[in-house]
């Protein structure tokens, strides 16, 4: 019988997990008292853009934020407990489709910025729709949605800022090996 290919390789998923695990490390250790909605997002979109620009495939991103959403809904970290896994596997898509989008050019400034932005509303959006789910007014939530998605577009932004410089570090070090074209120098 002929050996299936994989789709991701056993270093690939050893990445992502350990993308994963950081978006879960950097949310427990770097907890901010601002009170500001969305603030999190500056540096949680940072190891899943990072990951879907090294692996480049689609659901990369879906990955790391499935494996960090299970991480913090097993230990309860956030007000959301068992709902995290939807807000950062949400989280984690829709960075990975914008990867897709933009041809996994995450080293552009307008496209880290946009997978950031991406990111942290569509957080927002699921913990809206899990809050309308289990019972809170609809008054509330849209209410709290116009200044959440003010700031939630504005940290996403900065944290796809940061994640756009350290992809081009990376690119530039050659960690992350691309020919003139954008492709991998490994690709056939």
């Amino acid at each position: 019988m002929p050996s299936a290919e994989k789709y991701f390789t056993l270093n690939e998923i050893a990445l992502m997990s350990l993308m994963g695990g950081l978006v879960f490390v950097m949310k427990t250790a770097l907890r901010m008292p601002l009170g500001i909605p969305g603030h999190t997002g500056i540096f949680l979109v940072i190891p899943v853009i990072i990951g879907v620009a090294i692996i480049r495939k689609p659901g990369s991103g879906t990955y790391i934020g499935l494996v960090s959403g299970v991480l913090l809904s097993f230990f309860g970290i956030s007000g959301m407990h068992v709902f995290d896994v939807f807000l950062y596997t949400a989280l984690g898509a829709s960075i990975d489709a914008a990867g897709y989008v933009f041809r996994y050019r995450m080293e552009s400034v307008p496209f880290g910025v946009l997978a950031g932005i991406a990111g942290n509303l569509a957080k927002m959006v699921v913990n809206f729709a899990v809050n309308l789910a289990i019972g809170v007014p609809l008054v509330v939530v849209a209410v709290g949605a116009g200044i959440s998605s003010i700031s939630h577009v504005l940290f996403g932004a900065l944290g796809g800022l940061i994640s756009a410089y350290l992809v081009a570090r990376l690119i530039k070090t050659g960690v992350i090996s691309r020919d003139a074209t954008g492709a991998d120098c490994n690709d056939s």
